[in-house]
């Protein structure tokens, strides 16, 4: 298996944190007779991964031998004996600090890695640098009057959604998102609202100082409401958005997410 750090360059940095195992797949490794005419092949039954008394820093486990259920409610024959398929999962910290690093981000991200962990947690953050030139960008093209009003700013937040709508199987069982201070224009806010639903596990999402809009926030949450069933958290502080966007944000979970919490304060 890689180490992610092993990827940093001048562009982009990666700061790994290894958080436990996923169980991906179950596979039999033996032959099952059909018990009499017309029975159904027996499926595996997932069951959760072994715990090792190191802590999981060591080799997977074979998972111990277990009945297998019928779709008739019986079980298979014996000498049936599932292998939990193991992958370890990565809190992972990506540091941007220039539009090529959200190019080299989608290069790696939208397609398979196996050598890769899956990622679970994904938190991006520009360098100081990188988040001044995206703040200059954004305002200038978002201010009437100004020489550049209208044009489209600095991309990489953008870049980001393209990253989401073609992710690969290690991104793809993303939970949890984290985007701080990358100020992100009004058409990268649309362009993430169109791809956000891609990631179907993601259960949190946190999009802190990114220069949204009571009309680019929308549709980002009318999104998760529809296509993130398993959304439970969202996170839209210091964007400065009205009240009335903040009381049609929650009407759209009300009915769909239970016990959902929105947060879009300061």
């Amino acid at each position: 298996m890689i180490d992610w750090s092993s990827l940093n360059n001048s562009n982009v940095q990666f700061k790994q944190e290894y958080t436990g195992k996923l169980v991906d797949e179950v596979t039999i490794i033996a032959e099952a007779e059909l018990v009499d005419d017309g029975a159904a092949a027996a499926v595996a039954a997932p069951s959760a991964p072994p715990v090792k008394e190191d802590g999981g820093k060591g080799q997977p486990m074979m998972a111990e031998a277990m009945p297998m259920a019928t779709a008739q409610g019986g079980t298979s024959v014996e000498g049936v004996t599932p292998v939990i398929a193991e992958k370890p999962v990565v809190k992972l910290c990506v540091v941007i600090a220039n539009e090529d690093g959200f190019k080299d981000l989608y290069n790696i991200l939208t397609v398979p890695q196996p050598q890769f962990a899956n990622i679970q947690e994904l938190k991006l953050e520009p360098t100081e640098q990188y988040k001044d030139v995206l703040v200059r960008s954004v305002l200038d093209a978002t201010t009437p009057g100004h020489e550049d009003f209208g044009k489209t700013s600095t991309g990489g937040p953008g870049i980001f959604a393209d990253v989401i709508k073609a992710c690969g199987p290690e991104a793809c069982k993303l939970r949890k998102l984290i985007m701080t201070d990358f100020h992100m224009a009004p058409e990268g806010a649309l362009k993430f609202a169109d791809s956000i639903g891609n990631l179907k596990e993601l259960a949190e999402l946190e999009m802190v100082n990114m220069h949204l809009t009571d009309s680019t926030v929308f549709p980002i949450a009318k999104t998760l409401s529809k296509q993130n069933a398993k959304m439970k958290k969202v996170n839209f502080g210091e964007n400065g958005l009205g009240a009335e966007t903040k009381t049609a944000m929650e009407k759209l979970f009300e009915s769909t997410h239970r016990g959902f919490v929105l947060d879009a304060y300061g």
